[in-house]
C-alpha cells in the first residue's frame, strides 16, 4: 500500500534516453517459433535482462501464452521472474551452494553440470528437479560421458530428486557437427534411461538449430536471440531468408540537446580525431549518449543515427555522457533521434551496429544500459 501511494504521487520525470519494445513483433516471434515446431515446447530465454529488452517487460507480453519455463541465468534474474509472474522458472547457469535455500522448489528447476553441484542438491533433502547438462563438445562445464555414470550412480542415493530434462548446446551449425552432437547425446541419454530415469523434455538446440534439426527425438527448445527478432544465420546460409519473417522488437532514441558551428581547422570531443577542414563553418549536434550507456568507442566514425528519415554521421571520439554527430538543417533542440531501430535494413540497426563495432548483435544487446527506461509499445 505504501509503495502505492509513494508511486502515485512521485514526480513524472521524462528521460532523455528511452528504449521502445514493441509488443506487436515480440508475440509474432514467439508465434512464428512455435510454428516451425509445433510439437516441441518453447522455453523463452529471458537471460542477460532479457537480451537489454527488460525481463520485466517480456513477462508482461507474454503473461498469458502457454509458456511451461522461463529460463533466466542467475538467482536475481530467478527472483524479478518469480515477484512478476507464475511462471516455472529454469535456473540456466549455477549458484553458489549457499544461495539453494533462497529458492522456491515448487517452481524452479536447476541445470546441473557436475556431481559437486549435484551434492550439494542433495544436501538439501528436498523433492526437487533437475536438468542435467550433457557436454556435446562445448567443452566449458558441462557433463562429460565418462563422467556421466558417477552422477547417475549418485543419484540412486537421492530419491527426492527428479531428472526432468536433459539438454544440451550446440558447437557449431555445420550439419556434420550437428549429426555428431546429436549422436552423442542420444548415446548419453540411453545411459538414463539404463539407470530408470525417464526425462520429460529432450533438447539440444537453441535459435539457430531450430531449422537445423528435424528430430523428433527432440520435445522441447529454447530460443535465445530470434525470439528477439535477430537472425542468427549467417547471409550465405540456404536458411537465412527463413528467419527473415522475424521481427526486432527494440528501438532506442536520445534528444538532441546542443547545436554547435564548429570553425574551419577546429575539432569536436576530446583528442581531437575530427577536424573541421570546410572553409566555411560546419554545424554539429550532441545527444546525451556515450559510452557509459552503451555505445562502444570502437564506432567512432562508423556508424549513422536517423532524424527524421535522414542519417547524421556520428564524428569525434564517443564520449563517456555524449557523442557528435553532423548537422541536417530540419534539426532542432530536443528533437528525437533514433540510434537503434527495428528495420535491420537501416544504418543504425542492431545488425549495422555490430558489425561497426566488430562484435555480434548479441553484445550489443546486453551491453544497454539497465538504467535506460523501457517502454512497450504497440
Amino acid at each position: 500500500m505504501f509503495s502505492f501511494i509513494k508511486d502515485r504521487f512521485k514526480p513524472n520525470i521524462e528521460p532523455m534516453n528511452r528504449i521502445y519494445i514493441s509488443q506487436t513483433a515480440l508475440l509474432n516471434n514467439y508465434n512464428y517459433l512455435q510454428s516451425l515446431k509445433p510439437h516441441a515446447d518453447l522455453f523463452p530465454v529471458i537471460k542477460s535482462n532479457a537480451y537489454g529488452h527488460g525481463i520485466d517487460n517480456i513477462l508482461k507480453i507474454y503473461k498469458w501464452l502457454p509458456i511451461k519455463y522461463i529460463v533466466v541465468d542467475s538467482f536475481p534474474e530467478y527472483n524479478i521472474v518469480r515477484r512478476h509472474s507464475k511462471f516455472n522458472i529454469l535456473i540456466m547457469w549455477e549458484t553458489l551452494p549457499v544461495n539453494y535455500k533462497e529458492f522456491n522448489f515448487k517452481r524452479t528447476t536447476f541445470c546441473v553440470y557436475n556431481l559437486e553441484t549435484l551434492q550439494a542438491l542433495a544436501k538439501l533433502n528436498k523433492k526437487l528437479k533437475i536438468h542435467l547438462f550433457l557436454n556435446t563438445w562445448m567443452n566449458r562445464e558441462w557433463i562429460d560421458a565418462d563422467l556421466l555414470p558417477n552422477a547417475l550412480e549418485f543419484l540412486k542415493t537421492c530419491p527426492k530428486i527428479t531428472i526432468e530434462w536433459v539438454m544440451s548446446h550446440l558447437f557449431s551449425a555445420n550439419p556434420l557437427d550437428i549429426e555428431k552432437q546429436i549422436d552423442a547425446f542420444k548415446m548419453m541419454y540411453a545411459q538414463i534411461l539404463d539407470y530408470w530415469h525417464v526425462p520429460t523434455y529432450r533438447h539440444i538446440w537453441a535459435s539457430t538449430w531450430v531449422l537445423k534439426i528435424q528430430d523428433d527425438f527432440f520435445n522441447a527448445y529454447r530460443p535465445w536471440l530470434a525470439l528477439y527478432g535477430y537472425n542468427p544465420l549467417a547471409e550465405e546460409d540456404p536458411d537465412y531468408e527463413l528467419w527473415q519473417k522475424l521481427q526486432p522488437a527494440l528501438s532506442m532514441s536520445s534528444i538532441i540537446t546542443a547545436i554547435n558551428s564548429v570553425p574551419y581547422n577546429e575539432w569536436v570531443s576530446y583528442d581531437p580525431q575530427w577536424k573541421q577542414l570546410d572553409k566555411s563553418d560546419k554545424i554539429t549536434v550532441t545527444v546525451p549518449f556515450g559510452y557509459a550507456e552503451w555505445m562502444p568507442r570502437s564506432v567512432r566514425e562508423k556508424i549513422e543515427i536517423e532524424h527524421k528519415s535522414e542519417n547524421l554521421k556520428q564524428i569525434g571520439n564517443v564520449c563517456m555522457n555524449l557523442s557528435c554527430y553532423l548537422w541536417n538543417d530540419k534539426i532542432l533542440i530536443w528533437d528525437e533521434v533514433f540510434l537503434l531501430e527495428e528495420n535491420q535494413k537501416a544504418s543504425a540497426s542492431v545488425s549495422w551496429w555490430a558489425k561497426a563495432a566488430g562484435t555480434i548483435p548479441y553484445e550489443i544487446l546486453v551491453h544497454l544500459d539497465r538504467g535506460i527506461r523501457r517502454e512497450i509499445v504497440e
